[in-house]
């Protein structure tokens, strides 16, 4: 199984009756808009797919959490959809939403507040989200900016709050930071202040607006605006620049840019040039498998995996561990625009190795019949177990009998090699697994029994 990543913050118990209240789930936007005006509230929207049972199952626990009842039934009138359905569909259109595991806070005018990506067991998360959309419930709202905007209005403090307020809930801001960036005097280029809040927008790095910085602002104001800023703000610059980067080139299906955004990444980590080179690699690969080039794709992956995480030992991973947290104890000393992308306080790098040799093992047993990739995706999920598993000894982890989803993974794999007594036995232990952290186990239940009727 692809191994999604919701917070698993797994809750002892709720109670069905201390939750979110929501709507039948076809009511339309018209009707939570009326209902929403006519009790003065505002509207909470969750849209979610079939594609992830286990996110949805995380979120539902989330909802259940005690803390969250008085706070939305005073504030929020509250909708759980599926995009898949027709309301879904209607609700997704409206807001312009890709892809679904998503939370909208909105005003009963269709007015965005906020937004969070993701499920999670966690109440107080989504409490804290729905306490960052009620603060925003005063202020001039994104309808009032595009108003004024369509008027003409185009000063530069109106088009950073205008900018500000849409980056805010994840809306594009590039033609908005065109017309920014284009009134701009040619001075306001070594402002280091107009510089930072370029960079938190994220331009794509073969947009006019980067390229001239590149070319005309001096390093050293580059270089301030990193070192001045705390290590969260440097890294979401960087962040910003990367994801919209790279959203730009899947779009347009432009593997030059797409290149051009790995050797960004690559040197980003200055004189660490192993760890620089994967986080490259990585991007190449999730790029060819966002447009759906499946030769490149399992090529890429094939390669790295056999390059990199094979050869790895869990002592190397260990001390990558180790490294970053060291790092993340002293501040950041930027050598200019590179900022460590995947280095962070709470994820340490073996995290990613583990996931990546379940992911990809997961990948080449949807796209592969060939039988020796199929050997190959085995072992690297074998690895992935046996890392996890090493990695997460005497912590507490909730998966204490393994990771259901790898273990889940291997069984798929030994069935369709044609060892299902194994990929029985397998599965099997995926499902205790995911039965000992609490979460349903009704899929990985449904997976066994096709496995032993041979009809999988």
């Amino acid at each position: 199984m692809k191994h999604i990543l919701p917070i698993l913050l797994f809750l002892l118990s709720f109670s069905s009756s201390a939750q979110i209240s929501f709507l039948e789930s076809q009511t339309s936007w018209e009707l939570l808009s009326e209902k929403a005006k006519k009790e003065n509230k505002l509207i909470f929207i969750h849209l979610e797919d079939d594609q992830c049972g286990q996110c949805n199952s995380v979120a539902s626990q989330g909802f259940g959490s005690s803390i969250l009842k008085e706070k939305f039934e005073q504030n929020f009138i509250s909708l759980r959809v599926n995009v898949d359905t027709n309301n879904g569909k209607s609700l997704k259109g409206k807001f312009d939403i890709k892809g679904a595991l998503i939370s909208l806070f909105v005003d009963a005018d269709g007015n965005i507040l906020h937004r969070y990506n993701g499920s999670t067991s966690a109440g107080f998360i989504y409490a804290e989200q729905a306490d960052i959309a009620i603060s925003r419930k005063s202020r001039k709202t994104l309808g009032d900016y595009e108003k004024e905007y369509a008027a003409g209005e185009r000063s530069a403090r109106f088009l950073e709050e205008y900018i500000e307020r849409r980056r805010e809930v994840s809306m594009p801001t590039a033609d908005l930071l065109d017309h920014y960036f284009g009134q701009l005097p040619v001075d306001s280029l070594n402002n280091s202040r107009i510089i930072k809040f370029i960079f938190t927008q994220g331009p794509t790095i073969d947009s006019r607006v980067y390229k001239t910085i590149m070319a005309a602002t001096r390093r050293s104001v580059i270089d301030s605006v990193y070192k001045v800023s705390p290590m969260p703000e440097a890294v979401a610059m960087n962040n910003a620049i990367i994801g919209n980067s790279f959203r730009k080139a899947v779009e347009n299906k432009d593997a030059d840019l797409a290149s051009q955004l790995g050797s960004f990444i690559q040197n980003s980590y200055g004189q660490d040039f192993l760890k620089g080179s994967i986080a490259n690699n990585r991007n190449m690969i999730r790029y060819y498998q966002a447009v759906k080039d499946t030769v490149q794709f399992l090529d890429m992956a094939r390669n790295f995996l056999e390059f990199t995480h094979v050869r790895f030992s869990i002592d190397s991973l260990k001390k990558w561990d180790e490294q970053d947290m060291k790092k993340n104890a002293s501040p950041i000393h930027s050598p200019g625009v590179p900022v460590p992308m995947s280095v962070s306080k709470f994820t340490p790098s073996s995290q990613f190795f583990y996931h990546e040799l379940n992911e990809f093992a997961w990948n080449f047993y949807q796209m592969s019949d060939n039988l020796g990739d199929l050997e190959k995706a085995l072992g690297w999920s074998k690895k992935s177990m046996e890392w996890f598993d090493e990695l997460t000894k005497g912590k507490g982890h909730p998966m204490s009998l393994g990771n259901p989803a790898y273990i889940d993974t291997y069984a798929h794999l030994l069935y369709k090699l044609g060892r299902r007594e194994e990929a029985v036995q397998w599965q099997t232990k995926a499902v205790e697994a995911q039965k000992i952290t609490g979460a349903p186990a009704s899929s990985f239940e449904a997976t066994l029994e096709k496995m032993k009727t041979g009809k999988l």
